[in-house]
Parts: structure tokens; sequence; C-alpha cells
């Protein structure tokens, strides 16, 4: 398996392929908006590949000025999920990432609590699974942002126990340089589809 840092040519190839695809329209940025974080430096994205190609891709959004990582988009090619794919891809994005200048990673997973139906109840918590087995860890803080509840959960990129207000904090940092561009500038506006908060 190798991971590659993707280009901006080679991601809005994976974008209209298969992330709209693999993410309902509601979840998916406009590609202008990752080409433009991707451009100032706040966005990263990877692929892995083996022998029959693009196996997984995963993308990263960062804050302007701090030192934060979220993870925007992970995916596993579906006709080769439960493989393990998934499981040997994300600690190999964590090495990728290299010197990001920051102690932990954020993944954001749906909140448990906000599940409609008892089958989204249980696709959330086997994520929820899957992430505490690639050594992540959940968190007392959740987020909501454009109209779905989060549960924070940390992958440490560094040594170091990592508070919730230090997560809280970081997670802060990333949706102040992310989410502005989509709804347009002023607290109002950002505050009326974004906030943070702990259980």
């Amino acid at each position: 398996m190798e991971i590659k840092e993707l280009n901006l040519m080679e991601m809005e190839e994976i974008y209209h392929s298969r992330m709209k695809e693999d993410f309902p329209p509601s979840e998916l940025r406009p590609f202008s908006s990752i080409r433009q974080l991707t451009q100032a430096g706040l966005y990263r994205s990877f692929g892995c590949y083996d022998e029959k190609g693009l196996a997984g891709y995963g993308a990263f959004a960062m804050a302007e000025g701090a030192p934060a990582v979220l993870l925007d988009y992970y995916a596993v090619d579906a006709d080769r999920r439960g493989q393990g794919i998934g499981s040997r891809f994300l600690p190999g994005l964590k090495e990728a990432l290299g010197p990001a200048g920051a102690p932990f990673l954020l993944i954001e997973v749906e909140s448990l609590e906000s599940a409609k139906t008892p089958q989204e109840t249980a696709e959330r918590a086997r994520r929820i699974r899957f992430y505490k087995g690639c050594g992540c860890r959940e968190t007392g803080v959740c987020s909501y942002l454009f109209g779905v509840e989060y549960r924070i959960m940390v992958l440490p990129l560094e040594g170091g126990a990592i508070a919730d207000s230090q997560v809280e904090e970081a997670l802060m940092g990333v949706y102040r340089t992310i989410v502005p561009p989509l709804v347009g500038p002023g607290e109002e506006a950002f505050t009326r589809v974004c906030r943070c908060y702990r259980r």
C-alpha cells in the first residue's frame, strides 16, 4: 500500500469521480472551496494506492495561524471495504502528514444521540468503533455544523495528554478558517451554522 499526497488536479478528478458518490450533497463542500484552501496551504489531500489503483483517500483542513488539523473526508473504495484498508490507511495518513505542527488530529463523528433510526445509530456506532480501533479516542467536545451534531474524537500525533479545552480551541480554529468562505463574513453568519460545546 502506498500513500501519496495529491495535487489539485488529482484531487479534482477524485472529487468528481468518487466523492460525489461517497458523500451526500449536503456533506460535500464545493470544489472551489477545496481549491482555495489548498492554494492557501490550509488543505492537504492524500490517496491510498494498491495494485488495483486508488483504494481510498483522505483530506485534511487546517487552521489559519494555529496548529490544528481536521479530517475533512475519509473514504475507502466501496468494492474494497471490510478488507482492512481503512484501518491501515489512517495510521499511514498520520505519518504522511509529517510535521503538521499539531499535537493531534481532529475527527468528527455524527453523534449517536441525534440518530433518527436504529440503523443510523448502528452505523454511527460502527464508525466510532472503527476510529477507536485506529488509536483515536473520544473527547467531551461536540460541535454543531450546518445542522449536523458531531462528537469529536482525536488521534494523537505526538505524546502528551490532550485536554478538552485544547480540542475545543483547535476545532474552532479550523472552523473559523473553513466555514466563513461558505457562509460569508461576520460573526452572525458563522454562529448560525457553527458552534462547539462540551458534554
